[in-house]
């Protein structure tokens, strides 16, 4: 493989952990974050405290001085050239935020906020596509900005909400290729751009996920089953040591029970994503998670999504039931989570541009 590739693989394995690891993350991150954004508010306000009792103090020296002039929020107030910005200022401190693309005949209404509250969700078409957008401020979205925000567990979650609430409402109605969280645009003519020179591919994906949806399953085992049923399949647990020989034997028959245990944990997932396969239109699988992102106790041996006609859901879930029931019995849970954006079967999906 060439280096160019290898990177590109390294890359999409990153970005797949990255996706499966973030809603765990921020869960657990948000009590700290919320935690920090009180104290950050708390200083803010006695910086305000401070300047406002700065100011009353200097107007009572100046009795009969004329009222503080009133600022619009909307207006800059430079030292030397207060007043309004111009257009062209306010338009240098905007980006676009896409979310996804759609076929151009879709219509949607004008009110759907985006993740930037003060600006609205819009479609600009170009080149046979309309891509889903909504201006955004660059003090927050621009790169070094963004950097910082994307650290905010506070922060990333509210917009990643938002996101996915756009994402959400367009689905409702039409297939949509979604777009990573903070892809952003300097304007619409690269948003037009990127339209025309990923045409082909664009397309190609809402053909394939016309009428379909990304549903995830993943499959935990309880502690230890596996070793158990390891031991089952060998005749039974190992007898305690008698002598420094046994102790050798029983450490060697240990192992075997390990690698016992990792082949029918291997064999079950296969098993049964084998017969999810069967029944959907596409199907991969992700990277395992450990248990500190997963939340479970158990180990995972599944962690596999699947692109789903709408109409056999309801075949699926019937399948997704039956396998519940035949693995119960070997300690083994199996959930169903649905239905996604198909992040997972979108290919060579879009950078961010600048």
């Amino acid at each position: 493989m060439s280096e160019a590739g290898a990177t590109r693989e390294l890359g999409s394995a990153i970005e797949a952990l990255a996706a499966e690891m973030a809603p765990t993350v921020v869960a657990n991150a948000r009590s700290e974050a919320e935690a920090r954004a009180q104290a950050v508010l708390a200083e803010q306000l006695t910086r305000a405290l401070l300047a406002r009792s700065q100011q009353m103090l200097g107007k009572s020296a100046e009795v009969g001085s004329k009222p503080p002039r009133q600022v619009n929020p909307s207006q800059s107030v430079p030292a030397t050239t207060p007043g309004p910005l111009s257009e062209r200022t306010r338009a240098k401190a905007l980006g676009l935020y896409l979310y996804g693309v759609v076929n151009p005949t879709v219509r949607m209404s004008g009110d759907l906020q985006g993740v930037d509250p003060a600006h609205k969700v819009f479609l600009l078409e170009g080149n046979e596509l309309a891509a889903i957008v909504s201006r955004v401020s660059l003090d927050e979205f621009g790169e070094e900005p963004l950097r910082e925000n994307l650290n905010d567990a506070g922060w990333l979650e509210e917009k990643a909400r938002a996101h996915e609430r756009v994402l959400e409402v367009l689905l409702e109605s039409t297939t949509v290729v979604p777009m990573r969280l903070c892809t952003i645009f300097s304007g619409e003519k690269q948003v037009r751009e990127m339209l025309s020179r990923e045409r082909a591919a664009l397309l190609d994906s809402l053909s394939r996920l016309e009428g379909k949806a990304e549903w995830g399953v993943k499959v935990f085992v309880a502690p230890r089953a596996l070793e158990r049923a390891a031991a089952e399949r060998a005749g039974g647990e190992p007898e305690e040591p008698r002598s420094g020989a046994a102790y050798m034997a029983r450490k060697r028959q240990e192992a075997r029970a390990r690698e016992g245990a990792q082949e029918i944990g291997d064999q079950w997932a296969q098993q049964i994503h084998e017969r999810l396969s069967s029944a959907v239109s596409e199907a991969l699988l992700n990277p395992l998670q450990r248990r500190e992102v997963s939340g479970h106790d158990g180990e995972m041996l599944l962690n596999g999504v699947y692109l789903i006609e709408d109409v056999e859901i309801d075949r699926f879930r019937e399948l997704v039931e039956d396998l519940q029931e035949d693995y119960r019995e070997r300690e083994a849970a199996i959930e169903l989570t649905g239905p996604w954006p198909a992040y997972n079967f979108v290919m060579g999906s879009i950078e961010s541009a600048q």
